[in-house]
């Protein structure tokens, strides 16, 4: 009998590591207190979406204990707070004791700290008209965004492209999914329903149109203008832009749209990622990738820069199906 007891006593001072149990604390971001009664998820991608695996829920201490080891990767730890998800990658080889997790307060107003650029990328082609379409959102807030009424941003996708918008979502995890944008109140409007949380989040689209030398758009003013983005072979003239010079690097010739709308004739043509490509073809996979934001993309050229390479970065597999479910 003292044998066994001192055997259980041992068992009991084993770290729950050893046993595979994942260990930690969900934190308050905006209250920078822990957060009790928050049931949190471990979880894995599969065929028929996220499937969760184990859950547990925070103590009044904020602390939770998943009692299931690391499955294969990817493994990630997911939250769903006042409506909202939080998700956060487990690599392997990472502690899975003394997790931090962190969720967020929202607001249905954008909050003090939060930016958001619109890029619109134009590149012709004999046969076809290809538009690439980005937000970058920068919330340096200590809370997240979500107005359910007029979404986290809205765009008008170009006459031509259908009833259908698929976005490609990159949130501050870095993990790239795909939603669907729907119609908003005004006519021709869409939203992206989607929670701009503390970080960087950005929403791209990618429509193709049949060849055309015109181009006309409609854009949401927001607190910086909306830039149109060319190959610099590629000319824009009409009402609406504003030159801004060519980027050398990237070889991207550069417009601001100061309004809500603009209509132009192109002139030329050329593609920015078919020349990237061949600058760099051991980097471009065909799948989507992450890519790191410029830390200076909010400044005169280089936010446009960023925006640019974000959409480089995804080689062409912005994908956009008219009829896709």
């Amino acid at each position: 009998m003292r044998h066994l007891s001192t055997l259980a006593l041992a068992l009991l001072l084993i770290p729950a590591s050893l046993f595979g149990a994942i260990e930690g604390t969900v934190v308050n971001g905006t209250t920078g207190k822990p957060q009790p009664s928050v049931a949190i998820s471990l979880v894995q991608p599969g065929a028929g979406g996220m499937q969760a695996i184990a859950t547990a829920t925070s103590d009044a201490n904020g602390k939770f204990s998943i009692d299931h080891e690391l499955p294969p990767p990817p493994a990630l730890l997911q939250v769903d707070y006042k409506g909202i998800t939080y998700t956060q990658v487990q690599p392997p080889g990472r502690p899975t004791t003394g997790i931090q997790f962190q969720v967020f307060d929202s607001a249905t107003k954008p909050p003090q700290g939060m930016q958001m650029a619109h890029l619109i990328m134009i590149e012709p082609s004999p046969t076809s008209l290809e538009i690439s379409e980005t937000f970058l959102i920068r919330n340096e807030s200590t809370v997240t965004f979500e107005d359910p009424s007029n979404g986290t941003a809205q765009f008008y996708p170009p006459k031509g492209a259908g009833d259908k918008v698929q976005v490609s979502v990159t949130p501050p995890t870095q993990m790239t999914i795909q939603r669907q944008a729907v119609k908003a109140a005004k006519p021709g409007a869409f939203k992206i329903d989607y929670p701009a949380r503390p970080g960087e989040t950005r929403f791209d689209m990618h429509y193709t149109l049949p060849a055309s030398d015109t181009f006309s758009a409609k854009v949401v003013q927001g607190d910086r203008p909306t830039m149109v983005v060319t190959p610099a072979s590629v000319h824009l003239t009409g009402n609406g832009i504003k030159e801004a010079g060519v980027e050398q690097d990237v070889q991207a010739r550069l417009f601001e749209v100061p309004g809500t709308s603009f209509e132009v004739k192109i002139e030329g043509t050329g593609s920015i990622r078919e020349r990237q490509s061949k600058e760099a073809p051991e980097e471009d996979t065909g799948q989507p990738k992450t890519t790191e934001i410029l830390a200076r993309i909010y400044d005169k050229m280089y936010w446009v820069l960023g925006l640019t390479f974000g959409i480089l970065a995804l080689g062409g597999t912005l994908l956009y199906r008219k009829g896709a479910a």
